[in-house]
């Protein structure tokens, strides 16, 4: 399983907006396909994201999964810019998925039947 760099896809240190989400979008598209429902995201060189990017971030997956497969699906967000937060966790649960951060600092982002 590959990761989607995504700094070197958007060249931004700090990435805020939902439409820099979906520039990604056939990158994150293509990788779900071949991942079969896992998805690594590695934001070295990334400073900050915003809530919102990442919510555009996870709609477009599950867009994407609904098209191939049941729904289910696990995010690796490698090397956040920050450390999990409430705010983020919630950006999970409005979607119907638990964010939890690992011991090396990833966040994991699954549905619940996959945890």
């Amino acid at each position: 399983m590959g990761a989607v760099m995504i700094y070197d896809l958007l060249r931004k240190r700090v990435l805020v907006t939902r439409q820099s989400a979906r520039t990604i979008g056939p990158m994150l598209a293509m990788t779900v396909a071949e991942d079969e429902g896992e998805v690594v995201l590695d934001f070295s060189g990334v400073d900050g994201i915003t809530p919102s990017f990442l919510d555009e971030i996870l709609a477009i997956i599950e867009e994407h999964l609904r098209a191939s497969k049941e729904g289910l699906f696990r995010v690796i967000v490698a090397n956040p810019p920050t450390r999990l937060s409430a705010k983020f966790a919630a950006v999970g649960r409005g979607r119907g998925l638990s964010i939890d951060e690992s011991e090396s600092g990833a966040w994991i982002i699954a549905t619940d039947e996959q945890k």
